[in-house]
């Protein structure tokens, strides 16, 4: 039997079911870069697992004897296909080749008359070098609601990442109007990412988890920044608050039960955090600690000789921050380090 003719049965099974899902896909980038770019592209074609010689591999058309054929063959491998949404394929083949993809990621820097400017710019450059990017400048020389609002305007368009310089804020004026650059934070659509006394080369990596579906976009920039720098990462999983009728000890032991089984929301999170992280060759450690959500993460940082702080952006809506609490927010308060916010 040829290794064209073992014929996908999910091929028929997706005609009656639908697609495969693939947004909670933990890809093997070694297996996926078998198939060489231009082949996988253009049949939008992604290799997901091998089993005893044969190869299951998503594609937006199983039933495409030509590209079943020419994927099998570039493979070397029996042919397993499964129908998945083509947007989506491509989404993750951009991931496993990027160099392949048109898009480049286009960075801005947003200047509040910072007094440390050629610093933050010398920075943004170097993350510009690490990311392979577009750097451009937003200049400022105030943080004035209408300057905002041309900065989250041009955004809208086509950056990815805004990295804001540290205002030139008085402690009053932080008093009475609020951090300059946590309100541009939170009104730009797009991650940022806060310079507050730039730090490179980029050695050392914390990212904080909750357990949150934008927790994968924090580990997408997370890969970005550690292969070419060759940063380690440390995942601290922040553990749930629990009523206040447990006592310590038993709060953290229910917190960490929901991030160690298998079955919960939190359990798979930090597992496909650790094999995204683990097929991508970058070196990893998971920490845990007690106290409160916020505490968690002070004394982690205060511990710790961190280059760079990732952390997925709080909820937008205001009763979700309430229900589940903040973590960005008061984390900028105080924070002496560059934080990147995912959104």
């Amino acid at each position: 039997m040829s290794i064209v003719d073992d014929r996908v049965a999910e091929a028929h099974v997706a005609r009656s079911e639908g697609h495969l899902a693939l947004d909670r896909l933990v890809m093997n980038p070694k297996l996926a870069r078998r198939l060489p770019p231009a082949l996988a592209f253009r049949y939008h074609a992604l290799p997901l697992a091998e089993d005893h010689g044969r190869v299951t591999v998503a594609m937006a058309d199983p039933e495409d004897s030509v590209a079943r054929a020419a994927v099998a063959a570039a493979l070397g491998s029996r042919l397993y296909a499964v129908r998945a949404d083509p947007e989506t394929i491509d989404g993750l083949l951009a991931e496993t080749w990027p160099e392949e993809t048109q898009h480049s990621l286009s960075l801005l820097v947003y200047q509040q008359g910072s007094p440390i400017a050629e610093q933050v710019e010398a920075y943004a450059q170097y993350l510009n070098d690490l990311l392979g990017g577009h750097l451009s400048d937003f200049k400022a020389t105030a943080a004035s609601e209408a300057t905002l609002d041309d900065l989250v305007e041009d955004v809208e368009c086509d950056h990815d990442l805004v990295i804001f310089g540290e205002p030139d804020q008085s402690l009053i004026e932080r008093l009475l109007s609020g951090s300059a650059d946590l309100k541009a934070c939170e009104r730009v659509p797009s991650s940022v990412l806060i310079a507050r006394r730039p730090r490179w080369p980029i050695k050392q990596i914390l990212l904080v988890t909750r357990g949150y579906e934008t927790d994968d976009v924090a580990v997408d920039w997370i890969i970005r920044l550690a292969q070419p720098s060759n940063a380690a990462v440390t995942v601290l999983a922040v553990v749930p608050d629990m009523p206040a009728t447990y006592n310590q000890a038993a709060r953290l032991q229910c917190g960490l039960a929901d991030w160690l089984a298998t079955d919960t929301t939190l359990g798979r999170q930090l597992r496909r955090i650790a094999q995204r992280l683990e097929n991508w060759g970058t070196h990893s450690t998971l920490h845990f600690r007690q106290g409160s959500p916020n505490r968690q993460i002070q004394c982690e940082i205060e511990e710790a000789d961190y280059d760079l702080i990732v952390i997925a952006a709080d909820h937008s809506s205001w009763w979700l921050r309430r229900l589940l609490g903040e973590l960005v927010t008061p984390l900028l308060r105080w924070v002496d380090r560059p934080v990147l916010i995912a959104k």
